[in-house]
């Protein structure tokens, strides 16, 4: 079926058993006629009373000034993703032996990026943390408790590079459960992108779920533009922004240690770079055993449509990702790894542990690009 939404243009895109349009959201749960009433009164400048009560026989609570007090932007994540009452085994004792001590994995690359269609050299860094999510809104919360409490490991993927005279800053980060709640283990609940050059901002949001994911994209960009829509996935889909840590088959092997094929919804910056449509595309990643620079590792190769990407990962613990290629130019390599409570490194002199990983002290600067031009 073709969807001529305004995001996908004239896209082919993937139709499951059950069908439930792309379609535009308004935001909390809250009934149409209500949220359009209530913009109405905002963007025309006058403020709704505090009390007023909606078609629904509900009641705005007003907050100071009489605007509206802050609300969750989605009342329904919690059904959105589909997660079942319990899951269906927990983590091993290996796995919280390694990643329950308080502490991240904290990983510095070399990274070549392509932009504009120039190459551009930067450097990259992957952080890998436990911490509790609330599952009613998949935010973090120390103070969650059960049945609302999920334990996730969290990847945070910081890129930085300069285009010419200004520079790019890229932040992915991914949510995944540490239990093995889905048919695959560490499949993602939340995926963000948030990109800053001196152009403008985009910020994108994804909430995955078992047959649609939900996508909130803020762009400086007109092309782009702000949009909130629900998309049909097949069952299984994958998520290519959690591949950097189920590839890592860091509590068991990535599909029982068989090659997979089935639909993956692509990197979110891919996507960015691409000006493509959030959608799942057919896709495999095959496995074979090879060396890098003597190291064994496992080489995962992913195909999907004309776009290749191989992950190197290394075979004895904890299996880090030593490096990765794309056929869209870019190329990156593990320089080195420390486990470090970050959070409490943010001082002045902790900028000594940046050059520990191979990164620059001065951060926002990609190494060799000072005096260039």
């Amino acid at each position: 079926m073709i969807d001529h939404s305004p995001e996908h243009g004239n896209a082919i895109r993937p139709t499951p058993a059950r069908r439930r349009p792309s379609r535009p959201l308004i935001p909390g749960g809250l009934r149409g006629g209500t949220a359009l009433v209530t913009m109405t009164l905002l963007f025309a400048g006058c403020a709704p009373d505090p009390q007023a009560s909606a078609d629904d026989g509900s009641t705005f609570r007003g907050g100071e000034g009489g605007f509206p007090e802050e609300a969750a932007l989605f009342t329904d994540l919690e059904e959105l993703t589909g997660l079942p009452e319990h899951p269906r085994a927990g983590a091993s004792s290996e796995f919280w032996e390694h990643w329950g001590d308080g502490r991240a994995e904290l990983s510095g690359y070399r990274v070549t990026t392509t932009r504009y269609g120039e190459p551009r050299e930067g450097e990259l860094s992957l952080i890998y943390v436990t911490e509790p999510h609330d599952r009613r809104s998949w935010i973090k919360d120390d103070d969650a408790q059960s049945p609302h409490r999920v334990e996730v490991l969290k990847l945070i993927r910081t890129n930085s590079f300069m285009t010419g005279v200004y520079p790019y800053s890229v932040m992915a980060s991914t949510f995944a459960p540490v239990e093995h709640w889905r048919d695959e283990r560490f499949q993602p609940v939340r995926v963000n992108l948030e990109v800053q050059e001196w152009c403008g901002s985009v910020s994108h949001r994804v909430w995955p779920g078992t047959d649609r994911l939900r996508s909130l994209r803020l762009s400086y960009f007109a092309t782009e533009g702000e949009t909130l829509r629900d998309v049909e996935i097949p069952a299984g889909t994958l998520f290519e922004d959690a591949l950097l840590i189920q590839l890592r088959e860091l509590d068991g092997p990535f599909y029982d240690g068989e090659d997979w094929e089935g639909w993956l919804v692509p990197e979110l910056w891919r996507l960015r770079t691409g000006h493509g449509p959030v959608q799942a595309e057919r896709a495999r990643i095959t496995r074979s055993l090879e060396e890098r620079e003597g190291v064994p590792v496992t080489r995962f190769r992913l195909e999907a449509g004309d776009y290749e990407r191989t992950f190197d990962v290394e075979r004895d613990s904890p299996g880090r990702v030593l490096g990765w290629t794309t056929s869209t130019g870019e190329e990156a390599e593990l320089i080195a790894t420390e486990r470090l409570a970050y959070w409490e490194l943010n001082r002045l002199g902790d900028e000594s542990y940046r050059e520990e990983l191979g990164l620059s002290p001065l951060a926002s600067i990609p190494p060799g690009t000072v005096g260039c031009f």
